[in-house]
């Protein structure tokens, strides 16, 4: 069939029938032995930006006025039908890439990002993933990514903590969603932009804490699992949230208003290779509360107490992603050096107005941090990059005595 054959048979429905045809043609044209050829992905392209989002018209120019809320609705619930009735996860993909990948247009943003947070809240697994290698394929860091994780943020993590356990529940659902997910959020917090500093909302927090101190493999879970994804395409790496969350639980102490909670004691072995918790993880004891043994953290704990809590399932997170086999691919080094400018501003601070820095809580906390997760990294071999030139960076940072011994210790080993 020709392409003026195909739309003329298009254009005999009404929308949203005709989204619901042209995604069948699509699968048509897409889906086979071979990847498509040229010609067969500029047609499939054609059909979606005139069948699906009504972005032109029969001749081929732009509308300027695009579908209305209704109609997304609509062409909402047409997508969701599909990508949940699809039995081959390759197929998904492949439509779900072709209908949102590389595009620029706010207009099909604005219909995924409804269409992702409408996900959520029915916790559609096939969807759910399907978003997950879209945010792998477009790069969690991304700024549409990150303009997608805002919107869930705020429609599921500012105001309504209702629905907690709902939220609890998709990293055993859709764990690859969930990991790329918690990657990018990790960009949207805890830097500065022009003057001020993004705090994660309280229900965030609580989640992401829940999520990584009950499952440790989670944040390695869209490595695990590889998308699979169209024949032809070229499979963008998953980048795991680790280093983002590091740089959560160190920086914390000093960028949160709250007293620090207690810390992690680690007792140092005669040959420093290794770093040990010295209590269990589900005997430590935040001030006068236990924490729950399902890790979900109780409402009257302290943020303070959460990072803690978050900072231990980090290190957790950092064991289980030791590579048996193949070179690290959990934490990049490079990431982690960037900790490094937002500890000397803190300290320079404290400095400027004369405080010993051996004396300010906050700033110890945060370099035993650095110390116990860069140690539990490199003993379990979860680091990749450039080691020394992250050893070199921690070594520009004031006195602490846990830093020293794990700086030391690996630059004889390098």
């Amino acid at each position: 069939m020709s392409i003026s054959d195909l739309k003329h048979a298009l254009r005999k429905y009404e929308f949203p029938a005709c989204a619901k045809e042209a995604l069948i043609r699509i699968e048509q044209l897409l889906v086979g032995r071979a990847a498509p050829s040229t010609k067969q992905m500029d047609i499939a392209m054609d059909i979606i930006a005139e069948f699906v989002f009504c972005e032109t018209d029969r001749r081929g120019g732009r509308r300027s006025v695009g579908i209305s809320p209704l109609q997304e609705l609509q062409l909402i619930d047409v997508i969701c039908e599909y990508i949940s009735a699809c039995a081959s996860e390759t197929t998904k993909n492949t439509i779900f890439l072709s209908l949102f990948g590389g595009m620029e247009s706010q207009r099909r943003l604005k219909v995924l990002s409804i269409l992702a947070s409408m996900a959520v809240s029915a916790s559609s697994t096939p969807v759910l993933l399907a978003v997950g290698v879209w945010l792998q394929q477009m790069g969690c860091s991304s700024s549409q990514s990150l303009q997608l994780a805002e919107n869930i943020i705020r429609d599921h993590f500012f105001l309504n903590t209702s629905n907690q356990m709902m939220l609890k529940s998709l990293a055993n659902t859709a764990p690859q969603f969930v990991s790329n997910f918690i990657t990018a959020v990790t960009e949207l917090y805890m830097h500065d932009v022009q003057g001020t500093r993004k705090m994660p909302p309280r229900n965030l927090l609580e989640v992401i804490t829940c999520w990584v101190y009950s499952n440790p493999t989670l944040c390695m879970s869209a490595q695990l699992n590889p998308a699979a994804l169209p024949s032809g395409s070229i499979p963008m790496a998953a980048v795991t949230p680790l280093a983002g969350l590091v740089h959560w639980c160190a920086l914390a102490p000093i960028y949160s208003g709250e007293s620090t909670a207690p810390k992690l004691r680690f007792k140092e072995r005669s040959n420093v290779e290794m770093a040990d918790i010295q209590v269990p993880m589900k005997r430590i004891k935040l001030e006068n509360d236990h924490i729950p043994k399902q890790g979900v953290p109780q409402k009257t704990v302290t943020e303070a107490e959460l990072y803690t809590q978050l900072h231990l399932g980090v290190l957790h997170s950092l064991r289980a992603g030791r590579r048996t086999h193949g070179p690290p691919t959990a934490v990049n080094a490079q990431n982690l050096v960037g900790l490094t400018p937002h500890v000397q501003a803190y300290a320079h601070s404290l400095l400027k107005r004369g405080i010993k820095l051996q004396n300010d809580e906050k700033l110890q906390d945060c370099f035993d941090r650095i110390g116990q997760a860069v140690q539990v990294a490199l003993a379990n071999g979860c680091v990749y990059g450039n080691i020394s030139n992250l050893l070199a960076a921690l070594d520009t940072l004031p006195e602490n005595r846990l830093l020293r011994i794990i700086i030391k210790t690996h630059q004889q080993t390098i």
